[in-house]
């Protein structure tokens, strides 16, 4: 019925239905979030599996291939990081319990050390002083910690004595729990659906890929999809480099935390390699947290030295190694570029905007090169436009 319209009817009807396919899509995208990652998880697995191909194998037995590789490695990887874990939150649970006859925790002897030990760094280092020094740090006990959080939870609820402030407050905590219990089954939802997204998507990319093509206006078609599989290269270039530089980074500080003799050293590699995804401030939350495990085997100073010079290695050898020779040059931005992209993306979008700041920069490079300076470029010579490409 749409085609039997006049032109201008025919394009503002599907404007509209554009925008209330935008809409829709925006209203349901934490259903469509899945869908999403999923087809881009199989577009940067599909060179993989034409490689396979290429090699004589049918597209269903590479496929399942790597889905059965990729599926072993990850369940012995839980299995280990699960021991590491359950045995991590069980020393941290007997520290709370009594050590002495005096009654007091083990994580307080280890918290009054570590207390001391890092005033003597700071006097050694001379940023306390002596008089300062010589006052205990009775503020950092365990004890005042608790007391402290208990007495400002009963100045909440005694604030909260009438009935419309406890009505408030059963509000607020339904809402939290709510939100918490949504955040839960969005994650659940995920782990479970992005596999079986990219596994269908792998068979049908091509054929997506078609479908999108054909209905692009003819004169334009060759050049747009000359610039979609520019931006689909630099994307799945830079997130599968990125991966595997993650996945390298990883295995070094696993390796060498281990060394170090840093306990839970898998699982604090495996935490690296994963935060390393987010710039600048992955590694920080990482260095933080494997610092205060290692605390519990070593004082203050040591536990510094030893997972400081592991950390400081991995970021040399992911700056000037990994970077360059997996990643390479596939984003080709200037080193400036780089840096004004992620203080934007950082401030625009958190965490979130730190990861995919560098990929929608080199994205919009490429739309601007292809579409904006052609055209800015004859506005300024004043010449007709080129004849569109056959």
């Amino acid at each position: 019925m749409l085609e039997r319209l006049s032109p201008s009817r025919r394009n503002l009807v599907l404007v509209v239905l554009g925008a209330l396919v935008l809409w829709f899509s925006w209203t349901v995208r934490t259903v469509l979030n899945p869908v999403i990652l999923g087809y881009l998880l199989a577009y940067v697995m599909h060179p993989l599996v034409e490689k396979l191909e290429r090699r004589g194998w049918s597209r269903r037995t590479a496929v399942n291939l790597i889905f059965v590789g990729f599926g072993v490695l990850m369940a012995l990887t839980a299995l280990s990081l699960f021991w590491q874990g359950k045995a991590l939150l069980d020393e941290i649970a007997s520290m709370f319990a009594p050590n002495d006859a005096a009654n007091v925790p083990e994580l307080q002897t280890r918290l009054d050390g570590a207390l001391a030990d890092l005033q003597q760094l700071l006097l050694k280092w001379g940023l306390l002083s002596a008089g300062t020094a010589e006052r205990p740090l009775e503020a950092w006990s365990l004890h005042s910690v608790f007391d402290a959080v208990r007495a400002w939870w009963r100045a909440e609820i005694g604030t909260a004595a009438s009935a419309r402030a406890g009505a408030a407050a059963a509000e607020g905590m339904f809402a939290m729990l709510k939100r918490v219990s949504g955040s839960v089954l969005s994650v659940v939802s995920l782990v479970f659906l992005l596999p079986i997204y990219t596994y269908f998507l792998l068979f049908e990319l091509e054929r997506i890929h078609s479908f999108v093509a054909r209905y692009i206006p003819r004169r334009e078609r060759q050049r747009i999809a000359r610039i979609g599989e520019q931006i689909g290269e630099v994307l799945a270039s830079f997130f599968r480099g990125r991966l595997v530089v993650c996945l390298l980074k990883g295995l070094f500080l696993a390796a060498g935390l281990g060394l170090a003799g840093v306990p839970y050293a898998m699982l604090l590699g495996f935490l690296g390699g994963v935060l390393a995804l987010v710039p600048v401030v992955g590694p920080v939350v990482s260095f933080g947290l494997a610092v205060l495990v290692a605390m519990l085997d070593f004082s203050v100073g040591p536990a510094l030295m030893r997972v400081g010079i592991v950390f400081g290695l991995a970021e040399v050898i992911e700056g000037y190694v990994l970077i360059p020779k997996v990643l390479g040059d596939s984003l080709g931005l200037h080193p400036v570029v780089v840096i004004l992209a992620l203080t934007i993306g950082g401030a625009a979008l958190g965490l979130f905007g730190l990861l995919v700041a560098l990929p929608l920069t080199a994205t919009v490079i490429i739309l601007v090169r292809e579409l904006v300076l052609p055209a800015l470029r004859v506005f300024a010579e004043g010449a007709p436009p080129p004849p569109p490409e056959s």
